[in-house]
C-alpha cells in the first residue's frame, strides 16, 4: 500500500515544520487562532507596543504557530484586511548555552533580515516620506551617533560592497582595516548599541506605519533562558527589556514559553526578571485539545489540499475510521499537537505496511504495542 491508496499525495502528520512555506498550514482550533491574530490586528491598528506570552505545555503548537505567522501570508492577509501597510514579521530561537545571547541574538537575527532587506526597507521608506528625510527620521528616533552612522553606511551602499565589513562590525569585529574602511569607532559590543541598532530599525520603518503597521517578533522555546548562566541570563532580558522600552511603538514581542512540572505563570518574574514580566501583560494560553478539537484538526488537516486533492466527504478521516480514530486519542495519554502526529504518522506507515485498506479499531490494537505513548486506560 502507499500513500496514493489513502487518497493522499504525502503523510500529513509531519513532526517537524516543512521547509517549503507554502506548506504551513492552520488546521483546528479556531479560537486559538483567533486570540493570535486579534493580537496582530491590535497591532497592526494602535500604536503602543506589547509583549504577548504565548504559554503551553510541550509539543501544543507555539512553535508552528510562530512559523505559521511569520513564514506564510497570514498576517500579510490581515493587514490587507485593515488596509493597512504590511507587517514584518520574525521569529527568532532563543539563543541557548551561548556565552554571549545578545550577540547570539543578532547573529540569528540579521539571518533572516540580511543588511539587503533593510537597505531595501530604508529606500522604499525614502520614496514614501513625504514629511522628514531617512536622516531626520534617523536623528529623530535614535540618540546613538554612531548606530546612525552605521545606517548612513548601510542605506549608502548601492553595490553593497561594504556588507561584508559592515557584518564583521556587528559581529564584534575591531580590526583596524574594518574600521578605517568603515570609518567607524570600535565594533558593537555593548549590549546597548544593539539595543539601539535594532530599535532604530523598527521605529524608523514603522514611522507613522508609512512602511510597515508593526513589528512582530517572536522569540521561540524561551523556557531554554534556564540553560544559560545566571548572568547571561539577566543579561538578555535586560536587552529585551531595553528593546521594547527604546520601541515603544509598533512592537509586538511574542515570547513562547514551555512551563516545566509545578512551574505556574504567577513564577515567570524568576525567568523573565521582574521588570519584564510586568511588561508582559498578554498571556494566550495553549490548551491541551479535547477529542472533539483533536479529531476536526486532524480532519481538516487530512482533506487539505496540500494533502488530498479533494476533500473526503463521506469520511473525512480516512484511512482512519471514525471508531479507530476516537479509540486511538483516548488511550494515548494527554493530547498534544505533536503526539496526535507522531503516533498517526506511526499508525499511517504501519497501515501501509500490513497492506490495512482502512484502520480500523481491531487494525490498532493490532499494532498498539509498538506505539510507545499507548497508555490504555479502559
Amino acid at each position: 500500500m502507499t500513500l496514493a491508496n489513502y487518497e493522499l499525495k504525502e503523510n500529513p502528520f509531519r513532526i517537524g515544520p516543512p521547509l517549503n512555506a507554502k506548506q504551513i498550514l492552520w488546521a483546528g482550533f479556531p479560537e486559538l487562532k483567533s486570540k493570535i491574530e486579534q493580537r496582530i490586528v491590535f497591532g497592526i491598528k494602535t500604536s503602543p507596543s506589547r509583549i504577548v506570552l504565548n504559554w503551553g505545555r510541550y509539543g501544543s503548537g507555539k512553535t508552528h504557530a510562530a512559523n505559521f505567522f511569520t513564514r506564510t501570508d497570514a498576517v500579510l492577509q490581515l493587514a490587507n484586511e485593515a488596509n493597512a501597510s504590511p507587517v514584518k514579521s520574525i521569529k527568532v530561537n532563543l539563543p541557548r548555552t551561548s556565552k554571549d545571547p545578545v550577540q547570539a541574538f543578532l547573529r540569528s537575527f540579521l539571518g533572516q533580515v540580511s543588511l539587503l532587506e533593510i537597505k531595501k526597507d530604508f529606500d522604499a521608506l525614502t520614496q514614501r516620506l513625504t514629511g522628514p528625510v531617512v536622516s531626520d527620521l534617523l536623528a529623530g528616533v535614535s540618540s546613538d551617533s554612531v548606530i546612525m552612522e552605521l545606517f548612513k553606511i548601510i542605506i549608502n551602499d548601492e553595490d553593497g560592497d561594504k556588507y561584508s565589513k559592515i557584518e564583521a562590525y556587528l559581529f564584534g569585529d575591531s580590526t583596524k582595516g574594518t574600521l578605517t574602511n568603515l570609518g567607524l569607532p570600535a565594533g558593537l559590543k555593548d549590549d546597548e548599541q544593539i539595543v539601539n541598532l535594532l530599535s532604530t530599525y523598527f521605529n524608523c520603518i514603522t514611522h507613522e506605519k508609512v512602511l510597515y503597521s508593526s513589528i512582530n517578533l517572536w522569540i521561540d522555546e524561551f523556557e531554554d533562558i534556564d540553560t544559560l548562566s545566571k548572568v547571561s541570563q539577566d543579561r538578555f532580558t535586560t536587552f529585551l527589556r531595553q528593546l521594547f522600552d527604546k520601541t515603544p511603538n509598533n512592537l509586538t514581542l511574542f515570547l513562547n514559553f514551555t512551563p516545566k512540572t509545578f512551574f505556574n505563570v504567577e513564577d515567570l518574574s524568576i525567568t523573565l526578571g521582574e521588570a519584564l514580566a510586568t511588561r508582559a501583560k498578554l498571556q494566550i494560553v495553549f490548551e491541551e485539545p479535547s477529542i472533539a478539537q483533536a479529531k476536526t484538526y486532524i480532519a481538516e488537516l487530512l482533506n487539505a489540499t496540500q494533502y488530498r486533492a479533494e476533500p473526503k466527504a463521506d469520511n473525512p478521516y480516512f484511512p482512519f475510521d471514525d471508531g479507530a480514530l476516537t479509540f486511538v486519542l483516548k488511550n494515548i495519554g494527554r493530547l498534544s499537537i505533536r503526539k496526535i502526529n507522531e503516533v498517526l504518522s506511526l499508525i499511517l506507515e504501519l497501515a501501509m505496511a500490513n497492506d490495512a485498506e482502512l484502520i480500523t479499531e481491531d487494525f490498532v490494537n493490532s499494532i498498539k504495542s509498538e506505539i510507545v505513548s499507548w497508555e490504555q486506560v479502559s
